[in-house]
């Protein structure tokens, strides 16, 4: 009997914890990712200042099998703890445990592509079914990628919901869970800005979060910050002006950190679908009738552990029922 051949659109987190027990099953499995490159919300920015994690600045690992894969990483040298000074509303979180990919957040996503042979941009259409019940990957370009038994998508919930059938029930979880923006700054200084902390998430109405880089295990060092907006405020200028919004969440930075020195300069980083605000039921989506599935930590909350989580047990659940 033929092994089933098995397609993940998105080479995230998800993506490719569904893969790796997909691989470890013995099953074929292959991914693709329309970005250029892997990190999603995972990403670090490179720049002449040096690097930033501009989308997930930490995880956690409060789930033991996600802790499990973490000490992995960790001794394969892609992890660490990050142990500095985290405020919340201005007050020392002690009971913190929080970890970083090193040299940037990116790391861990990188070593699972590389390992399962991850494409990137591939940016595909919505997976097409022939009369031999097998789906075609075929890119908008219309150039042919693959054709598959089963799909998987590990994307952000709207890009999965475009991506899949109008009657599928999977579309419909896909449209229940909620996303929101968040803008994102970057920026560096010409000499060490310490604020006083390595994170603060302060009660403002702009403000969101503020990490600074040089803190992290494996970090260069230097003077840089990353600042999240909130979400109410990265929806009300969601179509701003970039340069607009760097101004603007300069300036209150500023505010929170009064005496930072002149900055060196700056970017700036929209994340269309950074955070759920309300997730979709069940820790996966599955149709084993229609040969598709969903995964993504918009199917339990905001968190890397989150992703990992759901792209793991879809993957058991997929090696037993396909395997």
């Amino acid at each position: 009997m033929a092994v089933p051949s098995i397609f993940i659109i998105g080479a995230g987190i998800a993506g490719l914890a569904c893969a790796r027990e997909l691989h470890r099953a013995g099953l074929d499995v292959r991914l693709g990712d329309k970005g250029r490159g892997p990190g999603g919300r995972c990403s670090t920015r490179r720049s002449s200042m040096g690097r930033f994690d501009h989308g997930a600045a930490f995880f956690t690992a409060r789930d033991q099998r996600f802790r499990a894969q973490v000490e992995r990483w960790m001794g394969e040298g892609i992890a660490a703890q990050w142990e500095g000074r985290f405020l919340k509303a201005g007050t020392l979180q002690h009971d913190a445990e929080w970890f970083v990919g090193v040299p940037g957040m990116s790391a861990m996503v990188k070593h699972e592509a590389t390992a399962l042979g991850a494409e990137f941009g591939l940016e595909l259409g919505q997976p097409v079914q022939g009369r031999d019940g097998r789906f075609d990957l075929v890119t908008r370009s219309g150039h042919q990628v693959a054709d598959a038994d089963f799909v998987v998508i590990a994307a952000p919930a709207p890009q999965a919901a475009m991506l899949l059938p109008e009657t599928s029930p999977l579309k419909i979880a896909a449209d229940k869970a909620r996303m929101a923006p968040c803008w994102t700054l970057m920026v560096g200084f010409g000499e060490d800005a310490d604020p006083g902390f390595d994170a603060s998430m302060p009660e403002d109405p702009v403000i969101d979060a503020i990490f600074r880089q040089a803190s992290k295990p494996g970090r260069e060092p230097g003077g840089r910050l990353v600042v999240h907006a909130t979400e109410a405020w990265s929806e009300a200028h969601l179509e701003d002006d970039p340069d607009d919004v760097s101004d603007a969440l300069m300036s209150a930075l500023r505010e929170q950190v009064p005496g930072l020195p002149k900055a060196e300069g700056t970017m700036v980083h929209r994340w269309r679908y950074a955070r759920v605000t309300e997730a979709a039921p069940g820790d996966y989506g599955l149709d084993l009738d229609a040969g598709l599935a969903t995964c993504g930590d918009w199917h339990i909350a905001p968190r890397v552990e989150s992703a990992w989580v759901s792209g793991h047990t879809l993957g058991k659940r997929l090696a037993e029922e396909l395997g």
